[in-house]
């Protein structure tokens, strides 16, 4: 069963739902408005060291409150 994100046309709200039938009536669940289907992007994983040409991102970064980043190699 997929899930869909919506979006209240009245409210603004977004919300995802998981839908059993790709016709099933969807409402909000805060003002019972109309919807909108929104278009959903998805993540893929791959193993560890193999980006198959997808940049490698940077390391998390912190905050400035935390103190230096384990990921700091410049020794600072």
């Amino acid at each position: 069963m997929p899930i869909y994100e919506y979006t209240c046309e009245h409210c603004h709200y977004n919300f995802d739902r998981l839908v059993t039938t790709g016709n099933a009536k969807v409402s909000c669940p805060l003002c019972q408005g109309k919807v909108k289907k929104l278009m959903s992007s998805f993540s893929v994983g791959a193993p560890h060291g193999h980006t198959d040409g997808i940049p490698a991102a940077a390391g998390p970064k912190m905050c400035t409150n935390c103190g230096p980043s384990p990921y700091d190699v410049s020794g600072n």
